[in-house]
């Protein structure tokens, strides 16, 4: 009875981690390990100056003589960009109950928004390949001096004059003075022979460019590179002559690029 009563508890477990689709802020259960993290401890809000620059975090482990290592990553709220590489804590306790601490400096240039620590343990427990877990997150506020600056757009790449029915591709650099992850879209709009702005069926003008690796769908060679790509033809009932091309970049507080414009002949 005592097996089947054990067997139940783990089975509803299961079921219940299985369920949680966010992991909760400060501390994360640990499992299979002989550790316990106790405590997290970092400020909710960061103020950047020339005076305060470096994040100091802490977290606090107890039967710690299962750790081999500590360690933390700095990320957007989102995941979408890591803002640092991986920083190591490092303890001068020599109790089993251990306080890591590890530091990172910021950089002028980020700007303020939401972030997140991710914090991770290596044990000597487990085989390698199933002995790193992720065992806590701090979400913090992050307040920048750094101005913000519009993106630049250069170097584009398209054929000067093309044919109907032809695929072709055409690209642009970005850059970001406040980095790449401050792009929110790169497009081009386009006008006939007529002067008319071009728009699709659902009424767009503003025809997106994409850095996603995605070849086959867009032409695009290598994610994340700042080179943005597109795919295009022409249909055989297309309107010959010079078609107006005009390429923007938009950052996420909106601030607009410089303006390439450039001419493309259709025979």
């Amino acid at each position: 009875m005592k097996f089947n009563l054990l067997k139940i508890f783990f089975l509803v477990s299961i079921i219940f981690f299985a369920q949680c689709e966010e992991i909760p802020n400060d501390v994360i259960e640990t499992e299979s390990v002989n550790y316990f993290v106790e405590n997290i401890s970092s400020p909710d809000e960061f103020a950047f100056s020339q005076t305060n620059t470096i994040l100091k975090p802490f977290l606090t482990i107890n039967n710690s003589q299962s750790v081999k290592s500590v360690w933390f990553v700095i990320k957007n709220e989102d995941g979408s960009e890591e803002i640092s590489d991986i920083i190591l804590m490092n303890t001068n306790n020599s109790t089993i109950k251990k306080t890591y601490s590890g530091e990172f400096t910021f950089d002028e240039n980020l700007l303020s928004g939401n972030y997140e620590i991710d914090f991770f343990v290596e044990d000597n427990v487990n085989p390698n390949g199933n002995n790193i877990k992720k065992v806590g997150i701090k979400k913090f506020k992050y307040y920048s001096e750094a101005a913000n600056l519009p993106p630049i757009i250069s170097e584009l790449n398209m054929p000067s004059h093309i044919n109907t029915k032809s695929n072709f591709a055409f690209s642009i650099r970005i850059n970001d003075p406040n980095g790449m992850n401050d792009i929110d879209s790169v497009y081009y709009q386009v006008k006939d022979p007529s002067g008319n702005l071009r728009r699709n069926s659902k009424n767009i003008s503003k025809f997106p460019m994409f850095d996603d690796g995605k070849t086959a769908v867009n032409g695009d060679q290598i994610e994340k590179d700042g080179i943005y790509t597109v795919l295009l033809n022409f249909p055989d009932d297309s309107e010959l002559g010079n078609w107006e091309f005009m390429f923007n970049a938009v950052d996420k507080s909106g601030l607009i690029s410089n303006t390439i414009n450039f001419s493309l002949k259709v025979n």
